[in-house]
């Protein structure tokens, strides 16, 4: 069968966090499938027998035929900017993927909304079946963080989404949250198909850690707890800054907490640690992909962090499917299917978002627990082998 995939945050595994598809599309090549990715240049990713014109990138990555755009974007853009990203992706993705060759199946993996408009162009050229995937859901994000207001702007957005899901012939959701919603909405439930984000047990595994990491920052003898993500505002980093003068205020020594990431919020929230003298909270600079999960085997307990926004409650981070492979209790912020799902398979502990207070104690009341962190750890990474393993999840595609 002939693949063709168009995600526009494609990365590898050795350079991005958005590494769902390249594992998915590495389990299809080895079942025997041709795929090809169109995708964004990044600039971080190294293909093989590379060929550049203009602004298309042609080459082969681990076994996968890969184009790639070049469409500048970062989470630093205005609104206008970021529309016409979206909108100079999809275009030139649509035109891509019409002299793609034939495919068979056309996967088009959102968000961006827009994104689905490529696939749909797409599979009608090609005769092809159209699976529309939801990484996150739109517009009901954007709309819920007040991002998108205009009336207009958002009836546009809505009719655009179920035009989409009208022409895909399945939709692949990545929580329960997600598919919740889309079955409240009317859409069938035989259409929509539950693929979570893969734990990476490969490259993360409670053997994998840097054991200098804890001398150079003065951690040793410290309960230390890991954020390793993006630092924008769906993602609520003042809640950890809020903990760590908790924590000093209680008296609550032996607690730290360590943040690596990006992101537009990442230089005020260096401010407001230098501001309050916080010595418990660490803001690591940018660091490469490939040392995250030696950062993350170093640490206690990880931070699945999101801004108060009810919306977001539908997400499925990757850094919680992180945590778990690296047999790392995960505290999240995130109530809905995530706060279920910690509680139920014991694997971490759920704290209300946007309340400081309550991960101090938390995580002070943790410290003091050192056998229920080891349960909740060895948990975490059988729950990862045994229900978010690439291979199980590649099978439901």
């Amino acid at each position: 069968m002939r693949i063709l995939y168009i995600d526009s945050k494609f990365g590898s595994p050795r350079a991005s966090s958005h590494a769902r598809v390249y594992h998915f599309a590495q389990r299809l090549l080895e079942r025997g499938h041709e795929v090809t990715i169109i995708g964004r240049d990044s600039g971080r990713m190294e293909l093989e027998e590379e060929k550049r014109r203009g602004m298309v990138t042609r080459g082969r990555l681990d076994g996968l035929d890969v184009v790639l755009l070049k469409v500048p974007y970062a989470q630093a853009f205005s609104k206008r900017k970021r529309m016409l990203s979206y909108g100079g992706f999809t275009l030139g993705a649509g035109l891509l993927a019409a002299g793609a060759g034939r495919a068979d199946v056309v996967f088009a993996s959102s968000s961006p909304l827009t994104i689905g408009i490529s696939g749909v162009l797409a599979s009608r050229l090609r005769r092809a079946a159209f699976v529309f995937e939801l990484q996150d859901l739109w517009p009901a994000v954007p709309v819920g963080m007040g991002f998108l207001t205009g009336r207009a702007e958002i009836r546009a957005a809505e009719s655009l989404e179920r035009g989409l899901y009208r022409a895909a012939r399945r939709i692949v959701v990545c929580s329960d949250g997600v598919r919740e919603v889309l079955v409240e909405r009317g859409i069938p439930d035989r259409k929509i198909v539950l693929i979570p984000n893969v734990s990476d047990v490969e490259h993360f595994s409670p053997e994998v850690s840097d054991p200098s990491f804890r001398e150079q920052h003065g951690l040793e003898g410290k309960f230390v707890a890991v954020y390793a993500g993006a630092m924008g505002v769906t993602n609520g980093i003042d809640q950890l800054v809020d903990a760590a003068v908790a924590l000093r205020e209680e008296g609550a020594d032996g607690v730290a907490i360590v943040a690596a990431g990006n992101g537009t919020e990442k230089e005020r929230i260096e401010r407001r640690v230098a501001e309050l003298q916080l010595e418990n909270l660490i803001v690591l600079p940018d660091i490469p992909r490939a040392e995250i999960p030696k950062l993350v085997g170093t640490a206690d307990v990880t931070l699945t962090a999101f801004a108060p926004f009810p919306i977001l409650e539908t997400n499925s981070p990757n850094k919680f499917f992180d945590s778990l492979a690296a047999g790392k209790p995960a505290i999240v912020n995130l109530d809905g299917w995530l706060h279920r799902l910690v509680d139920e398979k014991r694997v971490g502990v759920y704290v209300p978002a946007g309340d400081g207070k309550a991960l101090a104690d938390t995580l002070a009341d943790l410290s003091g627990k050192p056998e229920l962190v080891r349960e909740l750890g060895r948990n975490a990474r059988a729950l990862a082998e045994q229900e978010f393993s690439r291979d199980l999840l590649a099978d439901r595609l």
